[in-house]
C-alpha cells in the first residue's frame, strides 16, 4: 500500500521509506466489507477495507478519481460504520486512500472502539457489542477519569 494514503502528508523525492512515514495517527490492519457511494454519479461499489485509522481508510477498489467524494459503509462484526470520504491518492488498479470528511458523532465513538480493539489497547467488550454501545475507554471522555478521582477522595 502506497504511503500517503490518508492525505495528511506529501511524498517528497529520494526520501527513504522509513522517513516515507509521516502520518499523524497510526493504521490498523483491518479487513472489512465495505459499500461505498460516489456521491457525484452515484456509482455504488462492495469493497474490501484493508487499513484504518481516525482520518481514513485504504480501499481494495479501482479507484475513483482524485477529490471525489464518497460515502461509505464499513461492516466489521456486523455492525456498520458510516462516513463520507474523499479519495486522497489512489495506487494503480490495487486501490485509494479515502480521508474522512464527516462522521457522526456516534459513529466516531464506534470508529474509537474499533480502533482500540484493533490496536490492543481497548480489549474487545462483549456487552457494548451485544448492545451496540462502544466499550468504556479512558481517552473516549477526557474528564471521566477525573470525575472518577473527584468522587473518589
Amino acid at each position: 500500500m502506497p504511503n500517503g494514503w490518508n492525505g495528511s502528508e506529501k511524498k517528497s523525492a529520494g526520501s527513504a521509506a522509513k522517513g516515507d512515514e509521516r502520518r499523524t495517527f497510526p493504521r490498523c490492519p483491518l479487513s472489512a466489507e465495505a459499500e461505498v457511494v460516489e456521491a457525484q454519479s452515484r456509482t455504488k461499489m462492495n469493497a474490501r477495507v484493508s487499513d484504518l485509522s481516525r482520518m481514513g481508510c485504504f480501499v481494495k477498489l479501482s479507484p475513483f478519481r482524485l477529490g471525489a467524494d464518497l460515502k461509505m459503509r464499513i461492516m466489521n462484526n456486523k455492525t456498520p460504520f458510516l462516513a463520507h470520504g474523499q479519495v486522497a491518492c489512489s495506487s494503480g488498479g490495487m486501490g485509494m486512500g479515502v480521508r474522512f470528511t464527516a462522521r457522526d458523532p456516534d459513529q466516531i465513538l464506534l470508529l474509537e472502539k474499533w480502533l482500540g480493539e484493533l490496536s490492543g489497547t481497548l480489549p474487545f467488550d462483549d456487552e457494548a457489542a451485544d448492545e451496540g454501545l462502544p466499550a468504556q475507554s479512558s481517552h473516549a471522555n477526557g474528564n471521566e477519569s477525573s470525575r472518577s478521582s473527584a468522587k473518589a477522595s
